[in-house]
């Protein structure tokens, strides 16, 4: 069925090459300066002698172009250290990615595309190290273009001492445009409905690659990707969706659309099996596992805590080679810190204190407590520390000491790391809606302070319910430490923010505590 549907897409793609590739509307959101590079550049997957660069070429006929490529060591692009060329067609959306090999590692290089005499903008990236004494690592995760600007990804693009941008997934939404006139959004989706087909979701990534904050972060940064549900619909899982109904066409056509276009705007390497399931290698300091929590292995959601499905053992979000391949990993690797980029909330959350009917969050871990079970099982089995699990999708900032189990005093004792094997850390949304826009800020607040009670999740240790922007992850040899940095307002652009807290782990301590 998923070749079948690999075929129909094929086709679609070459019997709509004389047409437009992206709605009109995206015309009016066009810099004439940066014609034709409109999407700047980006890069992404650095290892040691090599790393991903990118970028799109608007092109008004249906040609293929030749696009040069080349990378320095210098910011006027004197020192070349290699160059090329590369053909690209409609097929693509005339994407121009490449892999830039031979480079060398733990340093920053300086690239740009040219075509037809034009140059694009200047790109800065960085290679991983063999050896590091420190990492540093701005992790973020859904930026619904909707709710408000990204001011987020300024603060990441004035910054010049992170590694790479860890993105945990929602880098698009797929709703259709906000028509309430009592909650108006700040700015409106293209297209105007909810995206269905190839055009649509090459609007929708054009629309948000079009934003200038982004595009700068991309510009200054690597980016290391993976995605969640809303690049398909939301709530996705392997057969489905929750925000996909039969008169909207074939799940499988859907899913097949989502995943080639995500591979055409995002700096992740290309594979024959468009999956973002990878490892990446930072030398002695850290190794992440790129996961893919949505549409690989996970069965459909249940509906309450009280489905007797809940604890089936079949059920799963990773599926059984994921989730090997995840255990055996971590359990070889030779790296200080086993990093995990995980979807959605993975330590327990206990919630009944606030809603019986919602006492677990069905779309999270906690409604795939068996697979979970046997991961962590594997981890106590081979004694494994110093994992790092993080964690976007909820639009909440919280730590949670990772522990199985945390409400059994014989298993774990949050003053003195008892059963801690590694820490979660939440990071908060770019700028999709939290609780500070559902409810009020102070019953936001009342509603996290239930929430951290020691008596319902003692294996909590910080939150925050209602603020967005990103977690800055610094690793060294001794701890590593989250720190979430807070923008001051989405309503506009801004570059003032908050530095509210931070909790680290200190290596083989493993529990949380305060700086």
């Amino acid at each position: 069925m998923r070749f079948i549907a690999f075929l129909f897409l094929n086709s679609l793609i070459f019997s709509l090459s004389s047409q437009s590739i992206f709605v009109p509307e995206i015309n009016n959101l066009l810099n004439p300066a940066l014609k034709p590079f409109y999407f700047g550049v980006a890069s992404g997957d650095p290892q040691q002698t090599q790393v991903i660069i990118w970028t799109k070429v608007w092109n008004e006929t249906s040609q293929p172009v030749t696009v040069k490529w080349e990378i320095a060591t210098d910011t006027t692009m004197q020192q070349i250290t290699a160059t090329g060329e590369v053909t690209t067609d409609v097929a693509s959306a005339y994407t121009v990615k490449l892999i830039a090999k031979n480079l060398q590692p733990n340093t920053t290089y300086f690239y740009r595309f040219t075509t037809c005499g034009v140059f694009s903008a200047i790109g800065r990236t960085k290679t991983a190290p063999l050896q590091a004494d420190e990492l540093k690592f701005a992790v973020v995760s859904c930026n619904n273009y909707e709710h408000g600007y990204f001011n987020a990804y300024r603060l990441i693009a004035s910054r010049s001492d992170i590694d790479a941008v860890i993105h945990l997934g929602d880098y698009i939404y797929e709703y259709g445009a906000n028509k309430s006139k009592k909650h108006p959004s700040i700015r409106q989706h293209i297209p105007d409905h909810e995206i269905l087909n190839l055009q649509d979701y090459r609007s929708r990534y054009a629309q948000y690659r079009l934003d200038k904050d982004l595009q700068e972060a991309h510009r200054l940064h690597p980016f290391i990707t993976e995605w969640d549900d809303h690049e398909f619909a939301n709530d996705a899982y392997k057969e489905g969706a929750k925000n996909h109904q039969p008169e909207e066409g074939d799940w499988v056509t859907r899913e097949a659309i989502a995943k080639k276009v995500y591979f055409e705007w995002l700096p992740i390497t290309d594979n024959a099996e468009n999956t973002v399931i990878r490892k990446l290698n930072y030398g002695n300091l850290a190794e992440l596992f790129m996961l893919d929590g949505r549409v690989e292995g996970r069965c459909k959601q249940v509906e309450s805590p009280s489905d007797t499905m809940l604890t089936c053992v079949t059920r799963t979000m990773l599926g059984k080679k994921q989730s090997d391949w995840l255990t055996s990993g971590i359990y070889n690797s030779t790296a200080q810190w086993k990093v995990v980029a995980n979807q959605v909330v993975f330590s327990e959350l206990d919630a009944h204190q606030l809603s019986k009917k919602y006492a677990i969050n069905p779309d999270a871990w906690d409604g795939y407590p068996e697979e979970r079970r046997e991961i962590l099982d594997s981890f106590y089995q081979h004694k494994t520390q110093n994992i790092i699990i993080l964690t976007g999708d909820i639009h909440l900032s919280w730590a949670f000491d990772l522990v199985q189990n945390p409400k059994d005093k014989n298993r774990y004792n949050a003053k003195t790391g008892k059963g801690v094997i590694g820490a979660e850390f939440v990071v908060p949304s770019v700028s999709s809606n939290g609780l500070g826009e559902k409810f009020p800020r102070g019953l936001a607040k009342l509603i996290g302070s239930i929430i951290k009670r020691k008596s319902t999740n003692p294996h909590l240790h910080f939150q925050n319910l209602v603020d967005h922007g990103y977690v800055l992850l610094c690793l060294n040899k001794e701890r590593a430490k989250a720190t979430w940095l807070f923008c001051k307002t989405l309503k506009k652009r801004t570059e003032k923010y908050s530095t509210k807290d931070s909790r680290m782990t200190k290596y083989n301590e493993n529990h949380l505590v305060k700086n």
